[in-house]
């Protein structure tokens, strides 16, 4: 027969359990806090997220890190200012909490898009400073094309033409790294000859209209990562080209452009640390919308590398960053 203490120590057991339950099951007794989630949209000046692969890295890790929900949104036409206003306007109304744009082409964009929203916006890759933008992630860009004349006067003679190809200097990075470039060069002596297409057969046109005017051949550099790695895939497959081109050198990390590193097509890269760029950007939109004051403008640091620098753990980390 159970006895009334007994009765009394089951009782006492059974209130445990219940207790237990509702502390491990339900939030009646503690209260699990809420994260806050914060809706980014990112606006790029480009149809594919072909040049921002280590760029989503660095924004993926950072929305991990601080609660954001990242919309990576690219134009139906390249550089288009207007589609990208119109984007800018769209994604706020549809509740983003902040913006994170790469300008489209044309000088002083920069400010007009920072202006449209009624939300924070950190614009990315512009050597202006929008007064109205919650903050600015970018590079040096003429720092990378005096860097890279530098290089390419230690490499070769002055009777070695250089040939710069490009699809257009209306983006201001491009614009920066092409005048630095210019002028230093032709300071140093050289004779700098400009190759501006839209379309990918611009870079062979041009290499092939010049293998009969420059018995020496040609340094050629490409102005933006497209070009680059459009030259680089064509000196891949076509010998004669590639034996006519004494260097190929450029800006830009995308996996082809490293490839082509690697492989000893291209001599040569001005790069910047673009998974710090993505992660910066997030963490700067999401400090303007939680009231914190974000820093206004961070320069990253950028870098000349070559095939040999590849494996070197400052700059491996860098370009191959852990996903």
């Amino acid at each position: 027969m159970i006895t009334r203490k007994e009765k009394l120590l089951w009782l006492g057991y059974g209130l445990v359990l219940v207790l237990l339950f509702l502390l491990s099951s339900t939030d009646l007794i503690i209260k699990e806090e809420k994260r806050e989630i914060y809706p980014i949209s990112v606006i790029v000046e480009d149809t594919s997220d072909t040049n921002y692969v280590n760029f989503r890295k660095g924004m993926e890790q950072a929305a991990i890190e601080w609660n954001g929900d990242i919309s990576f949104i690219t134009l139906y036409e390249t550089g288009s200012v207007r589609q990208q206003q119109e984007l800018i306007l769209r994604e706020e109304q549809a509740g983003a909490r902040a913006l994170i744009v790469v300008p489209a082409q044309g000088e002083g964009t920069p400010e007009d898009l920072s202006r449209l929203a009624n939300i924070p916006t950190v614009m990315v890759w512009t050597e202006q400073e929008p007064a109205d933008a919650a903050a600015v992630v970018t590079a040096d860009f003429s720092q990378m094309g005096q860097k890279l004349a530098g290089q390419i006067a230690r490499s070769y003679d002055r009777d070695i033409p250089v040939y710069l190809i490009g699809r257009t200097l209306k983006h201001e990075g491009t614009g920066s790294f092409e005048r630095a470039l210019t002028k230093e060069l032709e300071q140093m002596g050289f004779s700098v000859r400009m190759a501006l297409g839209e379309d990918e057969d611009a870079c062979r046109r041009v290499l092939e209209e010049a293998v009969p005017l420059e018995p020496k051949g040609a340094v050629i550099v490409g102005l933006e990562p497209d070009s680059l790695r459009e030259a680089a895939s064509m000196l891949k497959t076509d010998e004669s080209l590639r034996s006519f081109v004494r260097g190929l050198y450029g800006r830009g990390s995308t996996p082809e452009i490293l490839d082509g590193l690697d492989r000893g097509i291209i001599r040569g890269i001005c790069a910047t640390d673009e998974f710090s760029a993505g992660y910066l950007s997030v963490c700067r939109a999401i400090e303007a919308v939680s009231g914190r004051n974000p820093e206004k403008e961070t320069v990253l640091d950028n870098y000349y590398i070559e095939k040999e620098d590849l494996r070197k753990s400052r700059y491996e980390t860098m370009l191959y960053p852990i996903e």
